[in-house]
């Protein structure tokens, strides 16, 4: 396998001869001969570093330079899904009692979720941005990045309501600062035994996230 990396050069460093872009005129060359080389950027190449799956980038021609082109969810998704990387992820207090991360009754929910997704031949499915988000598992649909959080909270049945609200203002405050190219959309995934009220419905319509029962995600 041959890995090109790829970073902005900095504003004081010139690159006369243009050897940046014949390298990557050539990884063109050889994709387009059916010889693929991998590109990363300098994100992407962090991530490796960490143990993170990196996107492969696409390229482009502009003018007399060849440029990293800009990829829906950039900043919100990240490489290409890894499930043993997400079963070895830590997993706060917080996130644990409010969405219910570690327990059994999360983990079979998240993996009913995996499966419907990874089902799905027509979506680019992704695991979370390394410095993004901290989502369960993302996906990409035509232009829009999905970014899923299972939430099994544990709670009295009479609290229901009040803590799957703290999770759409929680999983909303997640997305809202976060650098992000195209269109993002958060996802609250619940089980299908959940009863989703119209007050809750219209809470996370308000805060521009997407809430549904399992069985009906993918959408």
């Amino acid at each position: 396998m041959t890995l090109v990396v790829h970073g902005e050069l900095a504003g004081n460093v010139k690159d006369v001869d243009r050897g940046l872009s014949r390298k990557l005129l050539a990884v063109l060359e050889s994709r387009k001969a059916g010889r693929h080389i991998h590109v990363v950027d300098a994100a992407g190449y962090s991530d490796l570093l960490f143990g993170a799956p990196a996107r492969c980038r696409s390229l482009k021609v502009q003018g007399e330079n060849v440029a990293v082109v800009p990829e829906v969810g950039d900043g919100f998704l990240g490489g290409p899904f890894d499930r043993l990387r997400l079963r070895t992820r830590g997993i706060s207090r917080f996130e644990a009692d409010l969405l219910g991360r570690g327990t059994p009754q999360h983990d079979k929910l998240l993996a009913r979720l995996i499966d419907q997704v990874a089902g799905r031949p027509s979506l680019d499915v992704r695991s979370p941005a390394r410095r993004g988000p901290s989502l369960d598992v993302g996906w990409i649909r035509e232009r829009t990045a999905y970014g899923a959080w299972v939430a099994s909270p544990r709670q009295p049945i009479y609290e229901g309501e009040n803590r799957l609200a703290e999770v759409v203002e929680h999983v909303s405050r997640s997305v809202r600062s976060v650098p992000r190219h195209g269109r993002v959309q958060p996802v609250v995934v619940l089980e299908d035994a959940v009863d989703l009220n119209p007050g809750l419905k219209e809470k996370a319509k308000a805060l521009g996230v997407l809430v549904g029962k399992v069985r009906d995600v993918p959408r």
